[in-house]
């Protein structure tokens, strides 16, 4: 970045300079006597060469030590302020480019830096008017700090700074400076939705809709098939759910309390749109269903971070991506989603819903759509449940359905909330005893549980991407004179991974997606759950699982980053793991 601004400075091109001199449109002459000639390029190519090795202390004192008063020189006060705040040393960093922007007020880069550092320090009316002054400033490309400006002001969209961000949204507009995209999240997120429908109509006009994003309103299931004479069909009054804190004394002393599932339903939608890796359903011409995002209490707190089809969501709306190739199928199951592709959602929100889609009278014969980049286990797993045909959707696909049957999820289950979010734990997607029942007594009958069950396992998380149990390695050898084995569950088929549970007399485990497969286990196996303090919504998984007749046992660890993180990775004392093992032994 700093390399460039040298070469924009104009009228300056000398390859000696005066180093004391600010470069900009008003120099200040410096008295003869007191010149000291320094090669600005030369010395400047010394500090950006530290700076890219992160030495930014030593690059700091070298310019300190030829420029004997950087505040008055542009390109000095312009990288101790890039510097500084590299270092997070944001007071010293908005000392040096409020020199630089006093002594070049139109350079785009010292405002942006300057604007980026009063961010830092919390100083949110500050940035946001430097932003905004980047974004009028002659310079190629304004995305990145209009993109931070709005930012900023979202949530203050309605007040005079937001008013002011839009009025300068229309000028820049209006001179072609943003680009479609930002222009449709701006209009979007300012509820300016008159404003984006024709911006979105104007969108080459000739272009089949496909091909264009789409601005939709949420609905739910219910609501929209009630509305519109779809198919809507209740099967009952929701269950209650067992809720139990999964502490190391839990079953002396419990903490229990009871949840409602969801309302089960089947629903029927005519010449639905659906895509793959993604839970919406688009209906009508304006219109997405989706029932964790318009659930009441939670749904403004949900986030589609991971679901690459959103641009951009506020809690009455979407802005879509363009929705590509599109197939068509005259009627099928909807079991594709987000999340779909990871074991634990796939065990606990997609397949459940099969026991609501088997009352549909005629199921047999539905196929059930799916995505088609799963695993193989996951294929294994619904083919050991039902014999439907399958229809795989294809990666980036969508496809049109004349009639698209849909199902709730066991609970509210969103994939990831905001981190901010306010949804207790009780509420964050949890099991329930009859869902689990359904799976356990159908995997049962194609999988009869052996005569012999006497393998000590423990369920190694190495390979996985986040929650670690740090010292696996340590505890698994405190272990091994045990009897204890280390096996990878994802190396296994699925038929393989079933077998394995049914054969087992003990498993020791991280907590993991992997211990829904307990339900493989025989009722009376033994079970050890390793974990960090905070259980989060693992209660919605216990209590199910005392319902269906299993024990385990857990042991609390300490998180080696905050105890909010979900993820975080955790250390469990192998001794203690030890000890607690041989107990349950009755050793």
């Amino acid at each position: 970045m700093l390399s460039r601004i040298i070469r924009r400075l104009t009228g300056r091109s000398p390859s000696v300079v005066d180093a004391r001199q600010p470069l900009g449109p008003a120099p200040v002459a410096a008295p003869p006597e007191a010149v000291r000639k320094v090669d600005i390029y030369a010395e400047h190519a010394k500090w950006m060469a530290l700076a890219g090795e992160r030495r930014f202390g030593e690059a700091i004192s070298l310019c300190r030590t030829v420029i004997d008063v950087p505040e008055s020189n542009f390109v000095a006060s312009l990288f101790l302020g890039h510097a500084y705040a590299q270092m997070q040393q944001h007071a010293d960093a908005r000392e040096y480019l409020r020199a630089a922007v006093a002594l070049n007020g139109n350079d785009y880069y010292a405002n942006l830096l300057l604007a980026h550092t009063e961010s830092a320090m919390g100083h949110s009316g500050e940035a946001l008017s430097l932003y905004m002054r980047c974004c009028e400033l002659p310079v190629e490309s304004i995305v990145e700090p209009f993109e931070a400006a709005m930012r900023m002001a979202m949530a203050r969209a309605d007040s005079g700074e937001g008013a002011a961000l839009s009025r300068l949204f229309d000028m820049l507009y209006a001179k072609d400076k943003l680009p479609l995209p930002l222009a449709l999240k701006f209009l979007f997120f300012w509820r300016r939705d008159a404003d984006l429908a024709r911006m979105l109509e104007q969108m080459d006009e000739g272009a089949d809709e496909r091909q264009k994003p789409s601005f939709r309103r949420i609905r739910s299931v219910k609501d929209w098939a009630l509305e519109n004479g779809e198919g809507y069909q209740s099967l009952g009054a929701p269950p209650s759910i067992r809720l139990v804190a999964p502490t190391e004394v839990y079953a002396s002393d419990p903490h229990e309390q009871h949840v409602l599932a969801s309302q089960p339903y089947l629903a029927e939608l005519r010449n639905a749109r659906i895509v793959s890796a993604s839970s919406l359903v688009y209906v009508g011409d304006d219109c997405v269903v989706s029932d964790v995002l318009a659930d009441e209490l939670y749904g403004k707190q949900v986030s589609l971070a991971y679901d690459k089809t959103v641009l951009a969501q506020r809690p009455d709306a979407l802005l879509l991506a363009p929705i590509g190739t599109t197939a068509h199928l005259d009627e099928g199951i909807m079991l594709s989603g987000l999340a779909s592709n990871a074991y634990g959602h796939w065990f606990a929100e997609f397949l459940p819903k099969l026991r609501h889609f088997e009352k549909h009278p005629r199921f047999s014969s539905l196929p059930i759509i799916v995505d088609a980049e799963m695993p193989a286990s996951h294929f294994d797993f619904i083919a050991a449940l039902v014999g439907n045909p399958l229809y795989r959707l294809e990666a980036g696909h969508a496809l049109n359905v004349g009639r698209l049957h849909v199902a709730p999820t066991t609970t509210f289950f969103p994939v990831e909330l905001f981190r901010d979010h306010t949804v207790p734990p009780e509420r964050q997607a949890s099991w329930s005893a009859e869902s689990m029942q359904y799976i356990k007594d159908k995997m049962a009958a194609r999988y009869p549980l052996p005569a012999q069950r006497s393998r000590r396992l423990f369920l190694s998380r190495k390979n996985s991407a986040w929650r670690l149990l740090r010292n696996e390695a340590e505890i698994i050898e405190r272990l091994q004179d045990l009897g204890f084995e280390s096996i990878f569950l994802e190396e296994y088929d699925f038929a393989r991974q079933v077998r394995t549970f049914g054969e087992a007399e003990f498993i020791v485990a991280p907590n993991g997606s992997a211990l829904n497969s307990l339900i493989f286990a025989a009722t009376d196996v033994k079970a050890l759950i390793l974990g960090q303090q905070n259980s989060f919504n693992w209660g919605g998984w216990l209590g199910p699982i005392l319902d269906l007749g299993f024990k385990p046992e857990f042991m609390e660890g300490e998180a080696t980053e905050s105890t909010s993180f979900k993820h975080s990775d955790y250390v469990v004392p192998a001794d203690r793991v030890r000890t607690k093992v041989l107990a349950m032994l009755g050793s």
